[in-house]
């Protein structure tokens, strides 16, 4: 079940990873019946407004994200064009402010709309208001993962309305920060045989780390050497003391016998692979080394 789904079944609002900060702005998933029937205004495409000069708008995740929102919105049906002001914005298309909320043109609608944004990691704010004489909608971020987070809940309310552009007709604003700090799934690589086509499997990764920032995860753990807590009679050494299974360490003999060199490089050109999309997408990659010990 997905985040969305799981909303919907409940009727909570933020899922259980987050909790609400704004009392007076619970809103319901788009998607689980509230204003499917509203007409859409502003013609069928979307300005997201993204500063360059916003630290936070500017980093690698969010504009992951931005990318995640344009692709739900193309198979909607709904042109998306990128610019960098506000003014910038072809004249009918609905804007959407992609920003920090530090940002000044965050604070700008946040002000206008009395919203406290916690400072807290990770927080994010839905609101509309104007620019610049032009409606607009806010996604912001109290940091990038923050604003990860508020773009894809668009991106996930633009899949699931009847009218995906209803999604952003936002009847009150949303603020949330999460409730724990680490939200981490782990992966165990245990068994050369059944673990292998997973880990070597480079469209799987993208698909499976997108699905863990959609849902909200921080932090993605992958796992070496857990399938035994000794050296002992170890039948599936694959990566068990998993150095020379990733390098070669200049002036010591270190090898994992019949092990060929291309496999060594693949494994840890993989493991880069598996490191880089995981940042990329916001997640903190976090790689667990379980046995160590001298023979």
């Amino acid at each position: 079940m997905k985040r969305r789904q799981f909303l919907e079944q409940t009727g909570r609002v933020g899922g259980g990873a987050m909790m609400s900060v704004l009392a007076s702005g619970a809103v319901s998933g788009a998607g689980s019946g509230e204003n499917e029937g509203a007409t859409a205004s502003g013609g069928r495409s979307l300005a997201i407004n993204s500063d360059p000069a916003d630290p936070v708008a500017a980093a690698a995740p969010a504009g992951w994200a931005i990318a995640q929102l344009q692709e739900a919105l193309a198979a909607r049906g709904i042109a998306a064009h990128l610019c960098e002001r506000i003014e910038q914005a072809p004249a009918g298309a609905r804007c959407l402010l992609a920003a920090g909320c530090r940002a000044p043109a965050a604070r700008e609608i946040l002000d206008g709309a009395s919203l406290f944004v916690p400072e807290a990691p990770e927080a994010l704010a839905l609101a509309a208001g104007k620019i610049a004489g032009r409606p607009v909608l806010l996604a912001g971020g109290s940091d990038t993962r923050g604003l990860v987070y508020a773009l894809l809940e668009v991106a996930d309310r633009v899949a699931h309305a009847r009218d995906p552009l209803v999604a952003l007709d936002l009847p009150h604003p949303l603020v949330e920060r999460p409730a724990n700090p680490i939200r981490s799934v782990a992966r165990l690589f245990v068994s050369e045989v059944e673990d292998k086509p997973w880990f070597y499997d480079h469209s799987f990764w993208p698909r499976y780390l997108s699905m863990l920032a959609a849902q909200r995860f921080n932090r993605f753990s992958l796992t070496f050497g857990i399938g035994y807590d000794f050296l002992k009679e170890v039948s599936d050494a694959y990566l068990h003391f998993a150095y020379p299974f990733l390098l070669a360490v200049p002036d010591y003999k270190v090898r994992a016998v019949g092990l060929p060199d291309e496999e060594r490089d693949r494994n840890l050109s993989t493991l880069r692979f598996i490191s880089e999309a995981a940042a990329a997408r916001g997640l903190h990659f976090q790689l667990g080394l379980w046995t160590h010990g001298y023979l």
